[in-house]
């Protein structure tokens, strides 16, 4: 009989015995839990036919649960290093006779194993329901005090008595899981502080405070997806409090398991935002779209119905920022222009009216999305043709690969009320290490791979910035888009030397996108700022606000285009990036 434990597969070859001799009575000599735990990473009885008792804290025998339950002593040894928890493995109906349920005390005996570092009874040779009616406390213990020394925990009857934040919600509708952190959702290190030793130790902390809750079970695409909120959605920042269950581990992950998922209650903290606080006359945005692709089967919609889906969720956000020019990044680079004519054509279906335009084609080089910038021709008139840079620095191609290093920027400058400027639209390397090399390894830093890369660009960009004022003799520019570098990296701080960062300057929490994998040797996760605004400050001066608009990396990614039937409503996580705002009076 094949058994899943935490998802990973163990063998129970026998049947449950009707007597065993080695068994004995209950409240006869037995092996204390604790000490079939022992106080090292594997068990001193590993290997080994043990006889325990202890009382059922969380019963998930069915096979679509774990196939077992938890078991802990009554009383245990009050050694914070020992466990007094165990997992036996065993499934309702393998024997009609036992089959034991929270508050039972039980009396059972079997092989004690190591499943991929798990310690459990691995199947029952012979058990016993002694008594039953009891109920054991659950042990209080904070998210510092656990993660310091899991292994302590394992298998226990735990409680988290204070109040947990939703912080990733990725794996949520996949394997049931949402990551949770005590003192708010977790923020990425170097959107708080640049490279060294507070971001080190911000990393550290985040570790620290953070706890894994799975759904209790071995199954994958749960459906209803567990932990979902009556609104539909569970968003970063909600919170629950206490949090119980036993605390297992499988997937190199210590999760706590709760007896039921449906019983996790969450209460909402961050509500979806409505339309943003504009102001000024004139209104500038970037957005992220999401691989953004007509051409279906490629990065983006496989179907007709996602790509409608997909159409129509982008055409609420960028009519719902209020934005007069928006610069897109993630559009399908494709010679016939039919993904941003597409898009544009639903905007201004959506309008009623032919008031959406884009600013035409420009140099761009093979990656395979590329920027775009569109612009109401009701509220502005473009100036020139727009403009881009061919340099290696966003169009060498690394060894191993077929991409250039980055996006070429796109800049147009435009009109309003006589007033001109210029808007530069950019999506810098992103952080993945394919083609990496030299400088742009991954540092350690928390910066990841291709900052050098990022730097590059940043220096190319504040260069064009500098050609463009000189050819339209005008100082007003604006540099929007996807830097893939968080507030305090280096290629920010590159930027900040001529430029004035207006998120920086108009937001106390600023973030736009959520990346949480945690690892111990790869600490860097949390809420973050990739999405940036700058202005010269001729610019910045004209500036009355600046917001980064949350309708999309609070919200769980299920909740997007993919799946048609399960998407928010509106402009809600039409993209993973969040898109930034900027109001404007020209002067």
């Amino acid at each position: 009989v094949l058994s899943l434990v935490g998802s990973e597969m163990c063998i129970r070859d026998r049947p449950l015995s009707v007597a065993a001799d080695d068994h004995g009575a209950c409240g006869e000599p037995f092996t204390p839990i604790y000490e079939i735990q022992g106080d090292e990473d594997e068990s001193p009885s590993h290997g080994q036919v043990v006889v325990t008792e202890g009382i059922v804290t969380v019963d998930l025998q069915k096979s679509s649960e774990l196939s077992g339950f938890f078991i802990q002593d009554r009383k245990g040894d009050r050694d914070p290093a020992t466990s007094d928890g165990l997992f036996v493995n065993h499934r309702d109906y393998w024997s009609p006779s036992f089959d034991p349920s929270v508050g039972d005390l039980v009396r059972v005996q079997g092989p004690i194993d190591e499943q991929y570092g798990f310690t459990q009874m691995e199947w029952l040779d012979e058990g016993t329901i002694c008594d039953s009616g009891f109920q054991l406390p659950a042990t209080n213990v904070s998210a510092r005090e656990f993660n310091a020394n899991p292994e302590a925990y394992e298998s226990m009857y735990v409680r988290f008595p204070r109040q947990m934040f939703v912080t990733d919600t990725y794996n949520q509708h996949r394997y049931g899981e949402v990551w949770l952190a005590e003192k708010g959702v977790v923020k990425q290190p170097t959107n708080e502080f640049p490279v060294g030793p507070d971001s080190e130790a911000l990393a550290e902390d985040n570790m620290a405070r953070s706890v894994l809750l799975d759904d209790s079970s071995t199954g994958s695409d749960p459906r209803p997806v567990p932990f979902t909120r009556k609104e539909g959605t569970l968003r970063l920042g909600d919170t629950v409090n206490p949090l119980v269950g036993a605390i297992n581990y499988s997937f190199s992950q210590y999760r706590i398991q709760p007896q039921d998922p449906a019983s996790v209650k969450f209460v909402p903290r961050n509500a979806r935002p409505a339309e943003p606080n504009t102001k000024g006359d004139l209104v500038v945005a970037g957005a992220n779209v999401l691989n953004y692709w007509t051409t279906l089967g490629g990065r983006g919609a496989s179907t007709p119905e996602q790509l409608a889906v997909q159409t129509e969720k982008l055409v609420a956000e960028l009519r719902g920022t209020g934005a007069d020019i928006i610069g897109l990044q993630e559009i399908e680079n494709d010679p016939t222009h039919t993904p941003i004519t597409t898009l544009v054509a639903a905007l201004n279906a959506a309008e009623g009216d032919d008031v959406w335009s884009w600013i035409g084609p420009h140099d761009a080089n093979v990656y395979p999305i590329l920027n775009e910038i569109i612009y109401r021709n009701d509220r502005v008139e473009t100036v020139g043709d727009p403009v881009t840079v061919i340099d290696p620095i966003f169009d060498t191609i690394p060894p191993g690969r077929t991409d250039p290093v980055g996006r070429r920027p796109v800049a147009q400058t435009f009109m309003f009320n006589g007033e001109t400027f210029t808007v530069i639209n950019n999506h810098f390397k992103s952080k993945g290490c394919s083609g990496a090399s030299d400088l742009d390894l991954d540092q350690g830093d928390g910066q990841s791979c291709f900052n050098a890369t990022r730097v590059g660009q940043a220096e190319r960009v504040l260069q064009m910035v500098d050609d463009l004022v000189a050819a339209t003799g005008d100082p007003d520019v604006l540099v929007i888009g996807d830097l893939n570098s968080y507030l305090d990296e280096d290629p920010v701080l590159a930027f900040e030397t001529e430029l004035v960062n207006l998120v920086r300057e108009w937001d106390n929490d600023p973030y736009s996108y959520n990346y949480f994998a945690p690892s111990l040797s790869a600490p860097w996760i949390g809420r973050g700022l990739l999405d940036h605004a700058l202005a010269t400050p001729s610019m910045a001066d004209q500036v009355k606000r600046t917001e980064v608009w949350h309708i999309n990396a609070d919200e769980p990614r299920f909740l997007d285009w993919y799946d048609p039937d399960v998407v928010a409503p509106g402009p809600y996580r039409a993209s993973d990036h969040d898109p930034v705002i900027v109001s404007l009076k020209l002067k």
